[in-house]
Formats: C-alpha cells, structure tokens, sequence
C-alpha cells in the first residue's frame, strides 16, 4: 500500500500539543493541520475548521469536513479494512465533536450542521452477524448498516449509537444512552435502550 505523505505530515503535525492561552500558537496549529489534511488524498476539509492534537484516520477513509467544524483531542476514526471502499464521515458544518469519542465508518457516518457529539460517545455503522450456532464467532460476517445524524442534534457523554440508526434533527440523546432506534425530529431520549422521555418545544 502506498504511503500518503501529506496525512503522514498531517499525523506529525497532529501531536503538536494545543495551547488554547496562546492563541495565535493554537490558531497556527489548527490552521496547520486543516491544511495538511485537505492535501491528504480522500479528505475535504471546510474552512475555519479547527483540528485538536491527536485525530486518528485509515488511509483511504473518505472525509468530508464543512466549514467551522470542530474535532477535539484524540477523536479516532475507524472502519473494517476489506470493507474501506466504501466507508466515509461527513460532518456537517458548525458541528462539534468532543474528546475521545469514537467513529466506526465502515456503512457510512453523516452528521449534519451544529450537532455535538458528547466525549467518550462510539458510533457503530457496522455489526457482526453472531445469530448462527454453525458459525464462530470470530468468522461471523459483517453487516454494514450506515448512521444518519441531523442538524442541531445533542448528544451527550459515552452515548453507544449502533448501526442503522437514523436521530432526527433537534434531537437530544441523555448521557450513556444506548440508541439501538431511530429517534424523531426533537424528541429527547435517554435509557438503555434509549425512550422518550421528553420533547423540545
């Protein structure tokens, strides 16, 4: 496999450490590494976009990043490797996505404009099919499935969304909610499994 040699530089630049108290240091930094990143093959990256230290990608993973997109410290983004074709992360313009949270873009990830993914949240777009005894476990195929998340959707810290799942826009995921549905445009959920357990007015 061939090496990029702009998301190599784009890697080193992306261990930079962030000094938000320095700011024309940390405005250099993130400016630094949106550049890099949109010279890196397979990535679009919107202007005003602010990249914090430590953001993790496959080679060959297709991202689309709109204008003033914020990703925060140590945000990993993965996906199968025999499934790599065909995964991509679009993040929609103004979104925020918060410390550590985890992005499996094997069936596909879209979050729309000015959304907030919590710290610690995962999203899964893809499962193993575990239903069959004849199959073991570790040969058990996969199913892609891709997520959908709106506009203006909230989620919180160490939410789980698994694969399939469509939040409607204005939506509000409670802390640690397990989201194996979809949820309406403007319901609040919480739980696990996720409910309803309110609505935004």
């Amino acid at each position: 496999m061939r090496t990029d040699p702009a998301r190599q530089l784009a890697r080193f630049v992306g261990h930079f450490p962030d000094f938000r108290v320095f700011r024309r240091y940390q405005q250099m930094v993130w400016t630094l590494r949106a550049a890099l990143l949109r010279r890196a093959a397979g990535v679009e990256v919107g202007a005003d976009a602010k990249i914090d230290s430590c953001f993790y990608y496959p080679s060959g993973l297709k991202i689309t990043m709109g204008a003033g997109v914020h990703i925060k410290r140590d945000v990993r983004v993965g996906c199968e490797s025999d499934y790599r074709d065909d995964a991509a992360l679009e993040i929609g313009s103004g979104t925020e996505v918060l410390s550590g949270v985890r992005l499996d873009c094997t069936g596909g990830i879209t979050i729309g404009k000015n959304s907030h993914i919590g710290r610690e949240s995962t999203i899964y777009s893809h499962r193993h099919d575990t239903s069959r005894r004849d199959v073991p476990i570790l040969q058990a195929p996969i199913e892609e499935s891709p997520v959908v998340i709106g506009d203006d959707v909230m989620i919180y810290s160490e939410v789980v969304v698994l694969p399939g799942v469509t939040i409607g826009d204005g939506a509000v995921v409670a802390v640690r909610a397990v989201v194996a549905e979809d949820i309406a445009p403007y319901s609040i959920v919480g739980g696990v499994p996720a409910r309803v357990i309110g609505e935004r007015i």
